[in-house]
């Protein structure tokens, strides 16, 4: 069965593989086409797009965004951007450099404790350099077995080294994505119960769809998105959310998005 995954994450952000590499999975798979979207970020977007063209397959550029809104952080998908748009570039390298700066005080915390990583190691990915590397280059150091000990023990909320995350406020994030020429979601609304509970509110603000099917979402969920976007006539999307396998086994090919999704989002970004 045919399927397009329009949420995929690459080493550029927190995700283990190359662009081509995830071109290559979603071509074994056999989906029909898929989209990058990896945190503040599109530096893996035009890789990603030469070789989903060499492959036969269609893409879509993207970005998640990271974002504010109510003091509660809330993740915007932006599909079909322009790669050349200053102001969208501009806005991400400023996501950028924070993430950046919250790396490094986060490695210092980490010091602090006996845990000493080189940049080098840590920002081997790309240009987002965040939690994942650092608990990748943990792992990879010998300081915790896999990348999930390390959030559980050092880096999530609570922990000694934790740094609180600085995020966009979500109506600029919007403006960017429509600024250049892109659609907006609002991503897995169905993770956690932060994001449900202010669905109402969320949807007053000029998103365009919403991401209906992710690995997240039970059938009942699909279900209850899927009615909601038809009551509010938005887009829907969908997507694994696969990072390859620093998070487990990759999940590119579990979530069988329609192509129709796909068509359709194509039809309104033309």
């Amino acid at each position: 069965m045919a399927f397009v995954d329009l949420h995929l994450h690459t080493h550029h952000s927190d995700g283990s593989d190359s662009p081509e590499a995830v071109v290559a999975r979603a071509v074994e798979k056999g989906a029909a086409a898929i989209a990058l979207t990896d945190h503040d970020t599109l530096a893996g977007v035009p890789a990603g797009k030469v070789a989903a063209a060499a492959a036969g397959i269609g893409f879509l550029t993207g970005t998640e965004i990271s974002t504010q809104f109510q003091g509660q952080e809330v993740h915007v998908l932006g599909l079909g951007v322009d790669l050349d748009n200053g102001p969208l570039l501009e806005g991400l390298d400023q996501l950028c450099q924070v993430r950046q700066r919250r790396g490094h005080d986060i490695l210092e915390r980490l010091a602090t404790l006996g845990i000493h990583l080189s940049d080098t190691l840590v920002a081997d990915g790309g240009e987002a350099f965040g939690r994942m590397h650092i608990a990748r280059a943990m792992t990879e150091a010998g300081h915790v077995k896999k990348p999930q000990e390390a959030f559980d023990r050092f880096l999530n909320n609570g922990r000694a080294a934790h740094v609180p995350k600085t995020a966009m406020p979500i109506a600029a994030a919007l403006d960017l994505i429509h600024g250049a020429h892109g659609l907006a979601f609002l991503a897995h609304p169905g993770l956690g119960k932060t994001v449900r509970k202010r669905l109402p509110k969320l949807l007053t603000l000029p998103f365009d769809g919403i991401e209906v099917y992710h690995i997240s979402h039970t059938p009942g969920r699909v279900e209850e998105f899927m009615a909601l976007a038809q009551e509010r006539k938005l887009l829907i999307s969908g997507g694994s959310d696969c990072h390859g396998s620093v998070k487990g086994r990759p999940l590119l090919g579990q979530v069988m998005t329609p192509v129709a999704v796909y068509e359709t989002i194509l039809d309104h970004l033309s």
